[in-house]
């Protein structure tokens, strides 16, 4: 627009401006306007188009990302998972009539904790070992019955029988207390202190029996049968006591070849042998 057709388009008395100011873009400026727009087309195209390929290869969808499902109840992972750090649940179970396994290239650790994230319980599989840290440990069958639980006082075993079968047999350090003690059929029992004492106490009675085989004590002391209140009694058709001493005094009467009359000392209740047709006479030897 030139200044005479801009001198005849304003009114008398009004005054024209000096300087006419054109708008818009032009030139140089015009054309990178236009290339920085293509450029940020081509860039969205490219979002769009990687954005749309990881959905694709992700299989994202409403119900989940590709093996894993969100369902109401939680979240289910169908075939195998592998997880780098920790994982925190309230509970982890398997598809119906499936097994969970649950691997680690090195070792599985499960803690629980309190209201105040303090650790109560600890499970730790590791090595050719499992480790288990808690106050009480229990094992239950699936009627809920206490099969065996431990704490930190004792041990205790409700089942109606505990089966030892190693060929060493088992070691204890302190007492065991039990109703019965019994071998498996064809097998012998044998309860051994190699440098200490075997003492058997029962508040009632104490019933040693043996319906096929032989029943020996053995000891490099002294074997202590004692009763308070009553008597022990020995009941056999043949009671055969060996290696008993036997008295000869001067003058004890007839001797019979292998035949002996059973003799007690008063003074230590050790018995002793004397001749069947005299009385208990006993050397110096016998009751000392």
């Amino acid at each position: 627009m030139d200044s005479g057709r801009a001198d005849n388009n304003w009114a008398d008395g009004q005054t024209s401006p000096d300087v006419i100011y054109k708008v818009g873009i032009y030139g140089w400026r015009k054309r990178c306007l236009y290339l920085f727009i293509l450029l940020l087309m081509v860039l969205i195209i490219i979002n769009m188009s990687l954005t749309i390929w990881i959905l694709r290869v992700m299989d994202f969808s409403l119900d989940g990302m590709g093996k894993l499902r969100i369902v109401p109840d939680g979240i289910r992972v169908e075939g195998d998972s592998e997880f780098i750090n920790g994982i925190y649940a309230s509970k982890i179970q398997s598809r119906h009539n499936s097994a969970l396994y649950i691997e680690s290239a090195r070792n599985v650790t499960i803690h629980a904790r309190d209201g105040g994230g303090d650790v109560t319980n600890r499970l730790f599989i590791g090595d050719k070992k499992v480790e288990s840290y808690c106050n009480l440990f229990e094992v239950k069958n699936n009627d809920g019955e206490k099969l065996f639980s431990v704490d930190n006082s004792k041990t205790v075993i409700n089942t109606d029988e505990l089966r030892i079968a190693g060929e060493g047999g088992s070691i204890f350090s302190g007492s065991v207390q039990t109703p019965k003690v019994r071998a498996e059929a064809a097998s012998s029992l044998r309860v051994e202190s190699p440098t200490r004492d075997v003492k058997v106490h029962a508040p009632q009675g104490v019933e040693i029996k043996s319906t096929l085989g032989d029943i020996t004590v053995n000891t490099r002391g002294k074997v202590n049968i004692q009763s308070k209140d009553n008597a022990i009694h020995l009941d056999s058709k043949n009671i055969a006591l060996k290696n008993v001493k036997v008295s000869t005094p001067v003058g004890s009467g007839t001797q019979y070849p292998g035949v002996y009359q059973l003799c007690v000392c008063d003074n230590n209740g050790r018995l002793f042998l004397a001749a069947p047709n005299a009385n208990c006479y006993a050397t110096a030897d016998v009751c000392s």
